[in-house]
């Protein structure tokens, strides 16, 4: 018994050509084949072994019907999933965006995006902190040239004053050499 396309709130069922969704119903399906397979008569009768040797008609019925039961409840629950998410949809959607990508990719419209090794991506992030580093180490440059030229000034200024004081006690010293 294999899962049935989704039911539109009308009752009809829908038509899907998802090759996705076909698979996932797929495996659904499978699945639920291998629970319901686990379920043996065997293992029945020995739960209940006096029926199984009183009645083993009856006992066999009783498994069909439970099995079927397994069987059709699981189903409906995955139909009532499949719904709840839209799952046709959104596969059908994603079917349509795969074969967009290989028709574009086939027109070779857009260049694809390399991929990326893990060092090229380590050498990205690196060059961008090294050039906010190099923009930090300038800026300092900077402030450090500009303290450098306060600095000169404020010692070519110490200079002259030191001269003009130099000055001013070589005349003092004349002058007391000439008295």
């Amino acid at each position: 018994m294999e899962m049935e396309p989704p039911e539109t709130p009308a009752g009809d069922t829908q038509s899907v050509d998802s090759v996705r969704y076909h698979k996932l119903l797929s495996v659904l399906d499978r699945s639920l084949s291998a629970v319901v397979d686990t379920f043996k008569l065997e293992d029945l009768s020995t739960v209940f072994p006096d029926l199984a040797r009183e009645i083993p008609a009856k006992l066999a019925d009783s498994h069909e019907q439970i099995s079927t039961y397994i069987r059709n409840s699981a189903n409906s629950d995955f139909q009532a999933i499949l719904m709840q998410y839209e799952m046709a949809e959104k596969l059908a959607s994603l079917d349509g965006l795969v074969k967009e990508a290989a028709e574009r990719k086939l027109a070779s419209e857009e260049r694809p995006i390399p991929s990326l090794s893990p060092e090229s991506i380590n050498r990205n992030r690196s060059v961008a902190i090294k050039r906010a580093e190099l923009a930090r180490l300038k800026a300092r440059l900077e402030q450090v040239k500009e303290e450098n030229s306060q600095q000169l000034a404020k010692l070519s200024d110490q200079r002259a004053a030191l001269a003009t004081e130099h000055e001013h006690l070589q005349n003092t010293i004349s002058l007391v050499d000439s008295l």
